[in-house]
């Protein structure tokens, strides 16, 4: 019986009230015709904003969602109802949120686009909004909690920072630029977090270079711990990233391992999803098997066989800016309906401002420090000498975007009425 076959007859079985919910997962788990099966069943209005989190709760019978409008919502997916409103203490868009681990759903943890964390006792309304983590410098992107430990969670953002926080040690923190909870300096941004359902103290980080990088938490400490070592490389023992991405900045835009823990789900920003294999069992099949995917994997002591060090790190990031009518962030098609016909070159111009707009304030940022770190060490004279390509003007690829839209002006760029530019959602 092949794989279409037992599924129709595991179908036909639960139509006559037989459940088997083993042989039911294993039947519709990577099956083409139960996903051409699946249809829209309702839709929840509870947000006033773009939806950019939701989470459910361990039990399934919950769902956490974060948007726009700054709010936290818990609903019941199955009454189709609204449990709770959260005012979260955001004063920025909300893009993760997550249930803490054996609390009874009643703990909550979210971050926002402004680099706030804010921690919230659901029962405890009187208190919402009051222990907020400003830590982060720039957007934080995702928050994570560890599987069966209600004190602790990791969180990642612009800043190129991966920290982990313990909520034993402390429930808010107001110190500007702290360093004290920071467990990888990856010195590029860390748009996305996993952790290994079966091993939590393996994570997966997905940078703004277009890599997965695999961590033991095991060889990592924070300040506050007293072991942390400021190595970008250190505890690393895997990295992925497809080769047609090697040397460009896609960002991965979330990361989901499987339940067995041996494979890691990547999406990426203005490209597709991709299945990373995470142990040695699936590495010699699936990497063969699939074209255009590569590996590279280090000793368990991190390695220094391959640097991870940016030539130009980026030091007092910016928010990600987007123009209207980029839908890059959701994939190369995911556009909506009313947009899909005949703007695919409008939306390609677009997306290519987006970027060269990001781009040079992050030159002219990452400009400044340089200079100013050669000031600071008697380098004044010298550095005044060096070309200033990168805040003098466009470079050469960014007056060939610039040439297009002068001759293919896009006729609906931005919206009426609306600014000029927006942050991204996903980074």
């Amino acid at each position: 019986m092949n794989r279409r076959q037992k599924f129709y007859s595991i179908d036909r079985q639960r139509e006559l009230g037989f459940r088997n919910e083993r042989a039911t997962r294993d039947a519709i788990v990577g099956s083409t015709d139960f996903m051409q099966r699946l249809k829209l069943e309702a839709k929840l209005d509870i947000h006033r904003g773009c939806v950019n989190t939701i989470s459910w709760n361990d039990s399934g019978y919950r769902i956490l969602s974060g948007s726009d409008d700054k709010q936290l919502c818990i609903s019941d997916p199955y009454t189709r109802k609204k449990l709770t409103n959260i005012a979260s203490g955001h004063r920025a868009n909300i893009f993760s949120a997550k249930f803490m681990p054996m609390c009874n759903d009643s703990q909550i943890v979210s971050c926002s686009g402004d680099g706030q964390i804010a921690f919230n006792d659901v029962e405890n309304s009187a208190h919402h909004g009051e222990h907020m983590f400003n830590c982060h410098y720039g957007t934080a992107y995702e928050v994570v909690t560890v599987p069966n430990d209600p004190y602790t969670f990791l969180s990642c953002g612009e800043d190129g920072t991966v920290r982990w926080f313990d909520l034993r040690i402390k429930n808010k923190c107001t110190k500007e630029e702290c360093r004290e909870d920071v467990l990888i300096n990856c010195r590029r941004a860390v748009t996305s977090l996993a952790i290994n359902p079966i091993m939590p103290y393996h994570l997966g980080v997905g940078c703004s270079d277009s890599s997965v990088r695999v961590f033991d938490r095991r060889m990592l400490g924070t300040r506050s711990t007293g072991n942390y070592s400021g190595r970008g490389v250190q505890g690393m023992f895997c990295r992925f990233c497809p080769s047609h991405l090697q040397n460009k900045y896609s960002r991965p835009t979330s990361l989901q391992y499987s339940t067995a823990g041996n494979e890691i789900l990547v999406s990426y920003s203005s490209d597709y999803i991709y299945l990373f294999g995470a142990d040695k069992s699936k590495k010699e099949t699936v990497w063969e098997q699939q074209e255009g995917l590569s590996e590279i994997s280090l000793g368990a002591s991190g390695g220094s066989a391959i640097p991870d060090v940016d030539e130009n790190p980026v030091v007092n990031p910016i928010k990600r800016l987007r123009l209207r009518g980029d839908w890059s962030d959701t994939g190369p098609k995911a556009r909506p309906r009313a947009e899909q016909a005949g703007s695919q070159p409008r939306l390609t111009i677009i997306q290519r401002m987006s970027e060269m707009l990001t781009r040079w304030l992050d030159d002219t940022t990452s400009s400044h420090a340089r200079r100013a770190a050669a000031a600071s060490s008697g380098e004044a004279g010298h550095s005044q000498e060096q070309p200033l390509s990168d805040t003098a003007g466009p470079s050469t690829s960014q007056q060939t975007v610039l040439e297009e839209i002068k001759q293919d002006p896009p006729s609906e760029v931005l919206e009426e009425g609306a600014p000029e530019a927006e942050t991204s959602t996903t980074g």
